[in-house]
C-alpha cells in the first residue's frame, strides 16, 4: 500500500509491442491501419491523457524497432520517455521495459495489442494498485465453458461462475515486479504469475469487455466498431 500520502505517486506504463503477430497471417499487428493510424496509436495515446500516468515505454521487437521509435518521435506525446527491444520471453520484454521506464512507484503493463483501454479502466487500475500493490483487470466469462475427453468427446461442463478472463493492463508496485521477475526462470504468459509466485496474493478490479485483444485478423472489425463508438 501506498504511503506517502503527501506525494502524487509516480506511475510509469509499459507497452508491449514486441509480439509476434503468428497468427495475424504475416502482418505486423502493432502497425495495422486503423482509421488512418496504427493499431499501437490508440492505446499510446489512452494512457498519454491519462492524468494518472507519468511516463511511458513502449517495448519492441528487434524487427520493428526503429521504425516504431521513429514513428513515435513523430506524435511528439510528451509522456513517452523511451523505447527498447523486447527479449525471447513475455517477461524478458517487461524486464527490458522496466529497465527502460526507470524507477516508479507503480507500473501499468500493457499489450499493446488491446487498442481499446478506455480511461475508466486505467483509473480503476491505478486506485487498485494504489491500495493492494498488484491488482488485475478481470471480465466474467459468459460462455458455457466444457473440458473435453483425451479422444475430444464433450466431457465435463466448468462452473462459469468461478471463471474469469484476465486482461492488461497488469498493475504493480514497482518494487514487487522487479523483484518477480528476477526471482524465477519459469516461463509465464501472465505477469502475475510471477508475482503469485512470491506468495503474494492479486486483487481484480473491473475490466471492459471492449478491451479485446487483437489476436487474428477478424478481431480488426471489431475494433474498428469500438472505437468509431468512441469518436
Amino acid at each position: 500500500m501506498y504511503k506517502n500520502q503527501e506525494k502524487k505517486p509516480d506511475i510509469g506504463v509499459i507497452l508491449l509491442a514486441a509480439g509476434s503477430s503468428t497468427r495475424m497471417d504475416g502482418n505486423d499487428k502493432i502497425f495495422m491501419p486503423i482509421y488512418s493510424k496504427p493499431l499501437l496509436y490508440y492505446s499510446l495515446k489512452e494512457f498519454n491523457d491519462s492524468p494518472h500516468i507519468s511516463s511511458i515505454t513502449v517495448v519492441f521487437s528487434e524487427t520493428n524497432h526503429a521504425y516504431g521509435m521513429t514513428y513515435i518521435e513523430s506524435l511528439n506525446l510528451k509522456k513517452v520517455k523511451s523505447t527498447c527491444i523486447g527479449g525471447p520471453r513475455r517477461q524478458d520484454s517487461v524486464l527490458n521495459g522496466l529497465h527502460a521506464l526507470g524507477k516508479q512507484d507503480f507500473v501499468l503493463i500493457h499489450d499493446a495489442a488491446r487498442p481499446c483501454i478506455n480511461q475508466c479502466v486505467i483509473s480503476r487500475g491505478v486506485e487498485s494498485v494504489i491500495q493492494f500493490d498488484a491488482s488485475i483487470p478481470v471480465i466474467p466469462s459468459t460462455d458455457t465453458l466444457r473440458t473435453l475427453s483425451d479422444e475430444n468427446f464433450a466431457d465435463k461442463i466448468v462452473d462459469r461462475e468461478t471463471i474469469w478472463i484476465t486482461q492488461t493492463p497488469q498493475c504493480f508496485s514497482y518494487e514487487l515486479i522487479l523483484k518477480a521477475l528476477t526471482a524465477t526462470i519459469d516461463s509465464v504468459t501472465d505477469d502475475a504469475m510471477l508475482v503469485q509466485k512470491l506468495g503474494v496474493k492479486i486483487k481484480t478490479f473491473k475490466g471492459s469487455k471492449s478491451n479485446i485483444k487483437v489476436t487474428t485478423n477478424d478481431d480488426i472489425a471489431m475494433v474498428k466498431s469500438i472505437i468509431k463508438g468512441k469518436k
